[in-house]
């Protein structure tokens, strides 16, 4: 699987992203025409909306709701600095950028879209090689200046990996993330994954920091739900399908997370697990 690099130009005034996503508009939008759009009107839209492969920082907004604030936007704000993009202002509510000098010079490596047309992609600041349209495999030293992994190696975002994702790169970001997570590095001094009880939604909004995966899914539960003894029926609906990374088996979230009245555990490292998708 080789990726294509897009070279462009980055916008965050007047939108919203965050640690893991951003708009992007490239230098030749030709390059675009190559990747299977589900509708015209994603391939044709000039600034494209990216998912940063691999990772996943904590939710800023989500179904007008959010994680704990400081990891969110310390992923965000670094992250815009990698980039080279200052002079940040946002509206009240902390959801929008309304003023920033943006439009700084970037470089993508992209493999494909996602089910949402986002071109999941490989970050990088200013003009680094190949050329603009090239198509390249996965390349270790490449990475030493990628976004994605510099936001996972600092603890500012989990590793979440798909079924799509080339197999060294996946290898690259879990052996990144072990080493983040054994030395309690950024948010992994304070993840509760694992073992949270789940009271309320202030629990997940204010309280624990948790894979933003699960977050997003309780936060769908607490809005569609109204008994929390539906939680192991709903993640069922979900049809969240894993593949375990290193041994290749295939299941569930809603057969991993463990239900205990209002203890929830997701006892498997996030590096280990594959999404389908």
């Amino acid at each position: 699987m080789n990726y294509t690099i897009i070279k462009g130009i980055f916008h965050v005034a007047g939108y919203s992203p965050d640690g893991d996503s951003i708009r992007f508009e490239a230098d030749n939008p030709a390059l675009w025409d190559q990747f299977n759009w589900s509708t015209d009107k994603s391939r044709k839209a000039l600034r494209k909306q990216l998912r940063f492969e691999g990772i996943d920082a904590l939710e800023t907004h989500y179904e007008e709701s959010h994680q704990p604030r400081a990891f969110g936007l310390a992923a965000l704000e670094i992250m815009l600095g990698m980039l080279g993009i200052t002079g940040i202002k946002y509206n009240l509510a902390v959801t929008n950028i309304t003023e920033a000098k943006d439009q700084t010079r970037g470089c993508l490596a992209v493999l494909g879209l996602d089910r949402f047309d986002r071109p999941i992609s490989l970050v990088f600041a200013g003009n680094v090689p190949p050329a603009d349209g090239a198509s390249i495999p996965f390349s270790a030293p490449l990475m030493k200046k990628c976004v994605n992994l510099q936001l996972l190696k600092m603890g500012l975002a989990y590793p979440t990996l798909y079924d799509t994702t080339p197999a060294d790169l996946s290898a690259l970001f879990a052996n990144e993330s072990k080493k983040a997570r054994k030395s309690k590095t950024g948010l992994w001094a304070l993840d509760r994954t694992k073992d949270f009880q789940f009271l309320n939604t202030a629990t997940i909004v204010n309280d624990v920091v948790i894979l933003p995966k699960l977050f997003r899914r309780l936060t769908t539960f607490l809005l569609n739900a109204s008994d929390f003894s539906e939680l192991g029926d709903y993640l069922k609906k979900g049809g969240d399908t894993i593949i375990m990374r290193t041994t290749g088996e295939k299941t569930s979230l809603a057969k991993l997370v463990q239900i205990s009245d209002r203890r929830i555990q997701l006892p498997i490292d996030p590096e280990e697990l594959l999404f389908e998708g």
